[in-house]
């Protein structure tokens, strides 16, 4: 019964780490004998990496021992001594991908050898470009509130080739230094066989003559001396998609609105989107007296507040004449 039991076990994790890359079929599976577990990479050090079923909001190493599973779902350390240098190097703590490994020791977490590792395009939590189109938006401004913090940050950014394939630009910034992976294995009609490394010193963001705002990497070390990230429609970018639940307008530390009314934050949304912005830049302000403050679900999007109803946010002061009484 005792051996019963353990098999049972084991086949029981071989299920669970089996899946497919987000809902893709591969044009080929793997050979009977190997396994691959798509989840995320929760834990790095050295030669092995932990990945999990489910992402993590926190360490792993700080969930209770009574409710990791149920945080985590299936969990197994990997060795990944025989993964390409270039890949191992790049993987990142919060990450989706896919491991293609051998047999699973008994245990939790698990613990097995990979003999690959592909990315995996993760649609809920990647910076998505697809000709031209973004999606996740919300990501890449959690990342810059963060890195205007100075709190060490990651953001993965996919784009799609022309034909399809995917591209990954894995930026993470730690100290305040940015360090840069492009993994462009993935693209068929490429011709990087490994991913490359490089740095870069800062992010810049601005409004454009289109009327949108640019984010760049600058003083990087490839070849170009700059990396872009996204090139986003003005309307789009200043409030990103989210849920928000509250709106607060304050002025000279009088509140003149806090709202959970979801018209009211509709109507002020859609102004401050349909405005005209202009780029600080070209233009002289004297210091706001107040702040508009939208809280959402995933980060608070915060604008300077200006007496006449009109804000300022990402360098564009925006001319929405917004009425508070």
């Amino acid at each position: 019964m005792k051996y019963f039991l353990s098999v049972f076990v084991l086949l029981f994790v071989f299920a669970c780490g089996t899946a497919s890359n987000d809902g893709n079929t591969s044009e080929e599976s793997p050979e009977p004998s190997e396994n691959v577990m798509t989840g995320y990479v929760a834990k790095k050090e050295d030669n092995r990496i932990l990945v999990t079923e489910k992402r993590l909001d926190q360490p792993f190493d700080e969930i209770a021992v009574e409710e990791v599973n149920q945080q985590a779902g299936n969990a197994i350390s990997f060795n990944i001594e025989d993964i390409e240098k270039s890949l191992a190097t790049s993987l990142t703590v919060g990450e989706k991908i896919a491991v293609t490994h051998g047999a699973v020791a008994e245990s939790y977490p698990g613990q097995s050898s990979a003999t690959s590792v592909e990315r995996v395009i993760d649609n809920e939590h990647d910076l998505v470009e697809t000709h031209g189109e973004y999606a996740n938006l919300i990501q890449l401004e959690m990342f810059r509130q963060e890195v205007d913090n100075e709190k060490n940050s990651n953001l993965r950014l996919v784009r799609h080739t022309t034909e399809g394939d995917l591209i990954f630009h894995n930026i993470q910034y730690k100290d305040g230094n940015y360090q840069v992976f492009v993994d462009a294995t993935q693209d068929e009609y490429g011709v990087e066989e490994t991913i490359r490394g490089f740095g870069c010193e800062q992010l810049e963001y601005y409004l454009t003559e289109e009327e949108t705002i640019s984010f760049d990497l600058q003083n990087c070390e490839n070849e170009g001396g700059q990396l872009p990230v996204a090139n986003v429609p003005f309307s789009e970018m200043i409030i990103p998609e989210q849920r928000y639940h509250r709106l607060e307008v304050i002025l000279n530390d009088e509140v003149l609105i806090d709202t959970t009314d979801e018209d009211k934050k509709e109507e002020i949304i859609n102004k401050i989107k349909e405005a005209q912005p202009q780029s600080v830049m070209a233009m002289s302000l004297m210091a706001p007296e107040g702040e508009l403050i939208l809280k959402g679900k995933m980060a608070e999007i915060r604008f300077d507040y200006y007496p006449e109803g009109n804000v300022m946010r990402y360098n564009s002061y925006i001319n929405s004449m917004i009425q508070v009484k």
